[in-house]
């Protein structure tokens, strides 16, 4: 079964400039449904307990063919992955929660591979 989520409420949206690069951030209000308690996996064997984020802040850099530096704030927690896989981060249930904010994480995942040896140049 496909889990899913109705589309929230959007009530506003910021920057969280405690993140560098600041992340931006969905405050959220959710259907009484998702009010109810639930486990949520996130990447690395995490696991929350609790409703749907209310403020829910996601960032997510491709580093390499198969590796994304992920930055993340659920409500009042903030996470950070620096080399999360492909699928550490399909199998966890930030694509639902983004499914249900109107992001597809398949559309974040296809960023283009960095060039190797980008970044500032040496002085000759």
């Amino acid at each position: 079964m496909v889990e899913t989520l109705p589309e929230p409420r959007l009530i506003r949206c910021y920057f969280d400039r405690e993140f560098d690069p600041a992340v931006p951030v969905l405050c959220l209000h959710w259907g009484s449904e998702e009010t109810a308690e639930r486990e949520w996996q996130l990447p690395e064997g995490v696991h929350l307990v609790g409703p749907a984020p209310e403020r829910f802040g996601i960032s997510i850099k491709r580093q390499d063919q198969d590796r994304y530096a992920t930055q993340l704030l659920w409500d009042r927690t903030s996470f950070y992955w620096p080399a999360l896989s492909r699928s550490q981060l399909l199998s966890s249930s930030l694509a639902v929660v983004l499914a249900a904010t109107g992001t597809d994480l398949w559309y974040l995942l296809d960023q283009p591979v960095p060039a190797a040896g980008r970044g500032p140049r040496s002085a000759a």
